[in-house]
């Protein structure tokens, strides 16, 4: 496991925009985190605003209470801003998503463990479901910055619910990423689930996927994962949930996993805020 030091800050909210219907962009000022965060990490938010200025009713001003999770998708280390991309779902996505421009965000992070660094050589594919696209921005722009593998080794297949929701895919195609898209009702790409995309890869151009990313939906990434597991391509998972605590405390995160190295081995519990939120692609018990 890596050890990142851990930061607690007050982040200015420098931009908080709808980009999809309830999908919404916020870009945080937080120079420490920003600097030591990687692709694969996450930070964890209290969305509620209690200051002294807060426009919101007092009553409100506490709730929700706990944090939540959001996986780091872009970061501007010059400027030590980074940005998270948030579905409104919820309470706690509901009352970020009216903190405005100026106001200030108590910020826990980096937290969890990272990505493996894309090898050359290796071309990669990366599934990604609807907010899971976040992890993936962050793992390209990186892997790219660093000259570690140039941009036509690496495809990104993209699906979401409908065409509003595949915001982001862009920022792929201005790097010179292969961006395939997918969404459930044909308003966009190929009509269907972003895995027969993958399917195809794996069956038509298997050259092209000698590794995998996958983050999203767990029934995607079940899917995803059965397709890398039956292929014998190796691989990471980066997992989505709740994580009351972040740091690994309250155990109620915990996943169900196995020794890769010997699949009919016993099963062990592994905090996702932990141990994860990325996960080698046949450890984890998908249920």
């Amino acid at each position: 496991m890596t050890s990142t030091p851990i930061f607690q800050a007050s982040a200015e909210i420098i931009s908080n925009r709808e980009i999809g219907p309830d999908l919404y962009w916020i870009d945080l000022l937080a120079p420490d985190i920003t600097q030591h965060a990687s692709p694969g990490h996450f930070v964890h938010l209290i969305v509620s605003d209690a200051s002294p200025d807060s426009h919101r009713p007092p009553w409100l001003q506490y709730t929700p209470l706990l944090r939540r999770p959001f996986s780091i998708a872009e970061r501007d280390t010059d400027q030590g801003v980074f940005g998270l991309i948030y579905r409104v779902v919820g309470g706690g996505t509901e009352v970020l998503a009216m903190r405005r421009p100026g106001e200030h965000v108590d910020v826990l992070g980096p937290l969890g463990q990272l990505f493996k660094p894309i090898q050359a050589g290796r071309p990669v594919v990366m599934v990604a479901g609807g907010v899971g696209v976040a992890p993936f921005l962050s793992l390209v722009q990186e892997t790219i910055r660093k000259g570690l593998v140039p941009p036509e080794e690496m495809t990104v297949l993209f699906g979401a619910a409908t065409a509003g929701l595949l915001s982001g895919e862009e920022k792929f195609r201005d790097l010179g990423v292969s961006a395939r898209l997918a969404t459930d009702d044909g308003s966009r790409g190929h009509h269907g689930f972003v895995t027969s995309l993958l399917e195809e890869i794996i069956q038509q151009e298997p050259e092209r996927c000698t590794c995998l990313y996958v983050c999203g939906p767990t029934p995607m990434m079940r899917v995803a994962q059965d397709m890398a597991n039956n292929a014998g391509i190796p691989g990471q998972i980066s997992l989505e949930g709740i994580m009351p605590c972040g740091v690994g405390v309250c155990m109620a995160c915990v996943v169900p996993c196995v020794n890769p190295a010997e699949p009919e081995s016993a099963t062990r519990y592994e905090r996702v805020c932990y141990a994860g939120p990325v996960f080698d692609i046949r450890e984890v018990v998908l249920t």
